[in-house]
């Protein structure tokens, strides 16, 4: 008996005499979804799936991966960047526990997933057979749905159901259970009707009270995020701001849904924000939150934003009603995508005698001065090297960043300026920067993909550098080397002055390991080398690069050294 949730049917299903296998029914349903590419290692309990692959291997890409962690990150990356459900297909047991991590990253960061698992004969389950787990127990509070396919014949609806639950509502992964011997049954053949998200706007009455809220407030404040963004409705939510003059923010780690250089944009609430962004936050009275949810980030621990004010009025736009109140409550909540919600701001007609016109000036002189690298004295300040290599890299360059505190230089220095070049996921996971770069690389091969690691972060998933060099990848990888855990180091020495435990790390030779793999390499101890580094890697080849850049590790962060800190501490 399983545990999976029933399915249900997604419209209709056009039937034909022709028999297929399981397997096949699987691929085929995929293809007509518009999956047409997807992550994998392979393993002996789909090999159903793996024989209908290779049968429409003109029609479909499989990326072979080394590490079930990688191929889940990068069907994660695929579907954060195309709003299609990344594939990836993993063994059970040990495969599908590894994999764990990407289908969590996609729940944190509402992107659309599939996982298929090869699962255990549907005779011996729950008999203790060989490397079986529970899917639903291991997966049921992470993704939205944990299905088990008991027959052969239910597979195009489930495959269908699989693909709506996946984009409907606040995207998310789904995870599909196949047992092995369902994939070499013998089914009709059917195909199943594509699957379209269905559009959500917003009110006009909505709207006309947007105008006038705004036409009343004092010192309002855009704060963006989200997922559901294209550069329409980034160019759009510009139009609206300009037109209105309003201080626009973005929540952590979307930096890339307004133009750096708009001078309207204000700063981004990543660690250490612009001091005077937060006292805007705190003290607004009017925050239009739009497609967003607000964490510690954006509200400093829960401090500020989250109690109702009555001096201080919330309009939240969300796709997903959910999202109301989840943190902040809203005095206006509109229910709709982020595309229709800018569209319809953009349109609005501007309010004469604004109280708060002229003053986001001074918020912008404000940031663009904190945003400089610091000067540390005769220490370097890696937020150099993220400013020259960015001068030097074309604007549509997508930037990928995972966890640690090299990736608040990167967030801090960086001046993204399209919509779409920020794979940086808000649950901030090590070792994402690697197998979402491969993904982003392939799926957009005209574009330069950066991939900014720790040494920490990148010995998590150093591996999947071989996909990028076997398929000669446009991609380049920075490492910052410390040779610490900095992130952990940070916040060991404000909690205990001087304190040191499990921080220190004892690297590998990185230069021998990449171009042991095939990748051009540069070992740096400038930081504004990078940017010449880059530039004489990229004449070599237009397969993929790695740039080292040996750091300070007292410089922790893109404001203090960590002699600061415990200086501060002493204060």
């Amino acid at each position: 008996m399983s545990n999976s949730t029933p399915f249900v049917s997604d419209g209709p299903v056009a039937q034909s005499k022709v028999t297929q296998t399981g397997g096949q029914a699987i691929v085929q349903g995929l293809i007509a979804k518009g999956v047409k590419r997807g992550f994998c290692v392979p393993g002996e309990s789909y090999s159903g799936i793996l024989h209908a692959l290779d049968q429409v291997k003109d029609e479909f890409d499989l990326v072979v991966c080394r590490h079930e962690g990688g191929a889940s990150y990068m069907a994660q990356a695929y579907g954060r960047m195309t709003g299609k459900p990344g594939l990836c297909m993993v063994t059970r047991g040990p495969g599908a526990c590894n994999a764990l991590i990407g289908v969590s990253t996609a729940a944190q960061e509402s992107t659309p997933m599939i996982l298929i698992i090869g699962h255990v004969t549907t005779s011996t389950a729950g008999r203790f057979p060989f490397q079986e787990i529970d899917p639903q127990a291991v997966y049921g509070s992470v993704a939205k749905w944990v299905g088990v396919v008991e027959r052969a014949e239910d597979i195009p609806h489930m495959i269908g159901r699989a693909m709506s639950i996946s984009i409907s509502g606040r995207p998310g992964p789904v995870v599909l259970a196949v047992p092995d011997n369902v994939q070499f049954s013998e089914i009709r053949k059917s195909r199943i009707l594509p699957t379209r998200r269905p559009e959500m706007a917003p009110a006009i009455a909505s709207m006309n009270k947007i105008a006038v809220l705004l036409s009343e407030s004092k010192k309002p404040l855009v704060l963006l995020g989200g997922v559901g963004w294209d550069q329409a409705a980034c160019d759009d939510l510009a139009t609206f701001a300009a037109a209105w003059d309003l201080p626009v923010s973005t929540t952590f780690r979307r930096n890339d849904l307004i133009d750096f250089s708009h001078p309207c944009y204000i700063g981004s609430f990543n660690p250490g924000p612009h001091p005077e962004l937060v006292t805007r936050a705190r003290d607004c009275d009017l925050l239009l939150l739009i497609g967003g949810r607000l964490s510690e980030l954006e509200t400093g621990r829960y401090e500020h934003l989250c109690a109702p004010d009555e001096a201080r009025t919330v309009i939240h736009a969300a796709a997903l009603s959910d999202e109301f109140g989840e943190t902040l409550q809203p005095d206006l909540a509109v229910v709709s995508d982020v595309a229709p919600f800018s569209a319809s701001l953009s349109e609005l007609p501007v309010a004469t005698g604004l109280a708060f016109a002229g003053k986001r000036e001074v918020l912008r002189s404000s940031f663009l001065a904190y945003n400089r690298p610091v000067d540390f004295g005769d220490r370097m300040n890696p937020g150099n090297g993220v400013e020259a290599l960015q001068h030097v890299l074309p604007e549509n360059t997508i930037i990928c960043a995972g966890a640690g505190n090299y990736t608040h230089f990167v967030l801090r220095h960086h001046k993204f300026k399209v919509q779409g070049t920020l794979l940086a996921p808000l649950s901030a996971p090590m070792g994402y920067s690697v197998p979402a770069a491969v993904a982003a690389a392939m799926e957009n091969p005209q574009q330069e993909v950066v991939a900014y690691v720790g040494d920490g972060c990148f010995l998590m998933n150093p591996q999947e550098l071989v996909v990028a060099v076997k398929r000669n990848l446009k991609l380049t990888v920075v490492m910052f080397n410390n040779g610490i855990y900095g992130s952990i180091k940070m916040h060991q020495e404000m909690a205990v002055s001087g304190m040191n435990v499990a921080v220190m790390l004892d690297n590998p030779d990185f230069q021998a390991m990449t171009q042991s793999m095939g990748l051009k390499t540069r070992q740096l101890t400038q930081a504004e080398a990078i940017a010449s580094a880059y530039q004489a890697l990229r004449k070599e080849t237009q397969g993929p690069i790695f740039i080292e850049l040996i750091t300070d590790p007292d410089v922790i962060n893109p404001q203090l050294t960590l002699a600061q800190i415990r200086e501060n501490k002493r204060k």
